[in-house]
């Protein structure tokens, strides 16, 4: 099978690592992968190519494909693309993000092979702006979704047979965050001690983000818990550090509690998760999908988290993380009963792990897309009617 993906970005984002695994999964399951994405100058460590490469993807092809529209961008992208259609002959076109969606629905005219699927990393469905409306009523064979909400969805909104609509939770790279993978950092590398109860974030550093709830609900058990610590790992904007964690934290005087870990990459970011007892998760950034959190579940970490998105779908409350109320209070009373029952801590963090290799596999992911791919190309995914 031939599956040519098409992603409109250059950066190497939230959305942009989990497609590139997506097709690195297909290919270790024999598919045939071409990989088309946005143009950033050559050798840029942010972009998209670079980072698809250190991870083993070659058949690389970088157009414009800007994250969003532009008339003269899409039409030099369509131009390009019918020819890379005609020398690769997909049997499916794999899009990722709008603009991807659009531009492979001008490639392809009107509907015929290849095939066109949508991949759908909202929680809660595809949108219905006027451009989606089009596009995934008129345009497109199949959706990946990420939740069996977001199934509904799409079924309830655009009329998709329950065959044309596929539930595929991303994958992550479940050997890199392993415990069982030697690494060098230790907890001790983040000037803590091995007695030290720590609460993770991993986060942009911006006040919508809430990091105001970890630190406060700190700041109501820091005397009764003397050990206990706040990872910080993140970096915001000039002044954010400040305005949202350091000045706070000298106001409740409560800043040797807190490690400003910085941004952390690579196998210092798996040494972050393995330093925390729990990570904490107020709200979703910009990513749906709560990476960060799978992440985490992948290194034996539980998660404290809301009922916000996506998010009660991976935490089951009290089996392998906790979910809370937006406050400080409450995030305090869930820390208290942790710390005082470390055992039960323990349970809950074997369970995550369990959950990462049940559920987040790259393999398993794959292997969800290709049978998708073979289910529609069989012609047995058809649109139901629309009532």
């Amino acid at each position: 099978m031939n599956i040519l993906h098409l992603l409109s970005n250059s950066k190497w984002t939230e959305r942009s690592e989990p497609a590139v695994d997506l097709a690195l999964a297909e290919r270790r399951l024999g598919a045939r992968i071409a990989f088309v994405c946005g143009h950033w100058p050559e050798g840029a460590q942010n972009s998209v190519a670079v980072n698809a490469q250190k991870k083993g993807l070659d058949s690389i092809i970088t157009l414009e494909m800007p994250k969003h529209f532009r008339l003269l961008s899409a039409l030099a992208d369509v131009s390009k693309l019918r020819r890379v259609v005609a020398d690769f002959h997909p049997d499916v076109i794999h899009c990722h993000m709008p603009n991807a969606h659009l531009v492979a629905a001008m490639t392809r005219g009107s509907p015929r092979l290849p095939l066109l699927v949508r991949h759908c990393y909202d929680p809660s469905g595809p949108k219905s702006d006027l451009r989606s409306r089009f596009l995934y009523s008129q345009c497109t064979d199949g959706v990946v979704v990420i939740s069996p909400a977001a199934r509904e969805s799409a079924m309830r909104r655009y009329g998709f047979g329950l065959n044309a609509v596929q539930v595929a939770e991303p994958g992550i790279d479940l050997a890199r965050f392993s415990r069982e993978r030697k690494i060098s950092g230790s907890r001790e590398g983040f000037g803590l001690r091995k007695d030290d109860f720590v609460v993770g974030i991993v986060s942009r550093i911006r006040q919508s983000r809430r990091i105001d709830i970890v630190l406060d609900a700190v700041h109501i058990l820091a005397e009764a818990f003397p050990r206990l610590r706040v990872l910080l790992v993140g970096r915001g904007r000039r002044g954010s550090v400040e305005k949202v964690v350091k000045r706070p934290l000298l106001d409740m005087g409560i800043a040797d509690r807190v490690i400003l870990a910085g941004y952390c990459r690579n196998d210092r970011l798996v040494a972050a998760y393995r330093a925390m007892d729990v990570l904490a998760y107020p709200v979703p950034g910009t990513d749906e999908t709560c990476r960060t959190v799978r992440e985490a579940m992948a290194s034996g970490v539980p998660v404290i988290a809301t009922r916000m998105g996506f998010l009660p779908e991976l935490i089951e409350d009290g089996v392998n993380g906790r979910l809370m109320d937006l406050a400080p209070g409450n995030l305090a009373e869930i820390l208290s009963d942790m710390i005082r029952d470390q055992d039960k801590v323990t349970q809950m963090a074997r369970r995550a792990y369990q959950t990462s290799q049940e559920r987040f596999s790259t393999a398993l992911q794959g292997k969800k897309t290709i049978s998708f791919y073979e289910r529609l190309l069989r012609g047995t995914a058809k649109k139901a009617p629309i009532s």
